[in-house]
């Protein structure tokens, strides 16, 4: 297909998109699709709001607000569910392998003329053994549903007649390691069900629950004889710690894909590094022809940058102008104000000391309505802040095991 340019007629360029989280599902929706013929190839059919997952876990909010799908009527995207294997920058062609393991299809090839790199990252382990099979994480509402049926297990366990006061604290500690943003909103969110809902519902346990946040040097001073097992984990410095449930928020690392790319990394914690305009560096470091990184996985030269959803919605934003109508500017990175809930409608504003209490969580709440994407996750939290005042929270209507 071609679109006009002047006088004259020229072909949409072929733009891939790895990926579908923040950087990925903003970009593809701010791109001129008059323009560019647009590909999302990612394993996920949806983009998670994770200002909302904790929130979701906690039975705030119903899963479906929490995560909306790349497939919409709004634009032509044409959209793969497969992973992407390996780039050849050369021959300009991403080789990838699908989803789905009963196709007599086991990869194909697409070409492009522009290909942006937004893989997302995966959850930091530290390689703890055991972390993977019995910690949970919460990157999307598959997670979120985990942690809220274990939490109500959690409950219903201790509820049995005959446990002794030492297995029912044991079965109600819930400890998250990391003490980062997620980590702090999950135990903000937690102290909130527990003070409310769950303390109407199981009054007899009132006295035995409790919440604990392990930092990270908790997961990375890890040894071969520490490790989490299903109702416990062991650290170094505190030894056993009995709990009902494991909460891994330690942060990010690169994806398989990111790793295996012949490109210029970043020297520590490796990220793809890019210029200031979002361009991919060879390991010689030239620029690659039509290659650009944006999200968690890439950071801009000598800007060290977070791996939040802030800066990959405000990388996408740029670059999807920069295509449209070719801005000169170099992108920079803008720092919002960071709110933080601490739980029983209190909360913090990074830099505003006399800006707390109530209106902090006021301001909190307003920035997760703000970060959802349509209209109709915009509605349904209202509806949701409605029926929890009213009824409370609906902790009974998590989805099967």
């Amino acid at each position: 297909m071609s679109v006009q340019n002047g006088d004259e007629w020229a072909p949409r360029k072929n733009i891939i998109i790895i990926g579908s989280g923040w950087a990925g599902s903003t970009l593809e929706t701010s791109l001129d699709e008059t323009k560019y013929s647009l590909t999302v190839i990612s394993p996920e059919t949806t983009t998670p709001c994770t200002p909302l997952l904790a929130s979701a876990a906690c039975g705030l909010y119903d899963f479906n607000i929490v995560e909306t799908p790349i497939r919409h009527t709004i634009k032509k995207i044409k959209f793969v569910k497969a992973r992407v294997e390996s780039i050849g920058f050369k021959a300009k062609s991403v080789k990838c392998i699908p989803c789905f393991d009963d196709l007599s299809v086991k990869d194909f090839t697409l070409d492009y003329d522009i290909v942006v790199i937004a893989p997302g990252s995966t959850n930091h382990t530290f390689n703890t053994p055991r972390v993977s099979e019995h910690a949970l994480f919460l990157r999307n509402a598959r997670d979120a549903m985990k942690i809220a049926s274990r939490i109500q297990d959690c409950f219903e366990k201790a509820s049995i007649p005959g446990l002794t006061d030492t297995q029912k604290r044991c079965l109600l500690h819930f400890v998250i390691v990391g003490a980062g943003p997620t980590g702090v909103e999950v135990s903000s969110e937690l102290s909130d069900l527990f003070s409310t809902s769950y303390a109407s519902l199981y009054p007899h346990l009132k006295p035995y629950v409790s919440i604990a946040i392990h930092e990270d040097y908790a997961m990375s001073s890890f040894t071969k004889r520490n490790r989490v097992e299903g109702d416990c984990l062991h650290t170094k410095e505190m030894g056993r710690i009995n709990a009902g449930l494991v909460i891994c928020a330690t942060g990010n690392k690169s994806t398989d894909l990111e790793d295996s790319l012949p490109v210029k990394k970043t020297p520590r914690n490796p990220r793809i590094l890019t210029d200031s305009f979002l361009r991919v560096y060879s390991p010689d470091s030239e620029l690659l022809d039509g290659v650009y990184a944006i999200g968690d996985a890439a950071d801009v030269e000598n800007a060290c940058l977070p791996t939040t959803a802030e800066v990959a919605c405000q990388k996408a934003k740029y670059l999807a102008k920069a295509l449209n109508v070719a801005v000169k500017e170099e992108f920079q990175y803008q720092q919002a104000a960071i709110v933080a809930c601490l739980g029983q409608n209190d909360g913090v504003v990074s830099g505003k000391t006399d800006y707390s209490g109530a209106q902090a969580w006021i301001a909190w709440r307003s920035k997760n309505f703000l970060w959802t994407r349509t209209w109709r996750q915009k509605v349904l939290i209202v509806v949701g802040w409605v029926l929890n005042l009213v009824t409370g929270r609906a902790i009974a209507q998590f989805a099967p095991r």
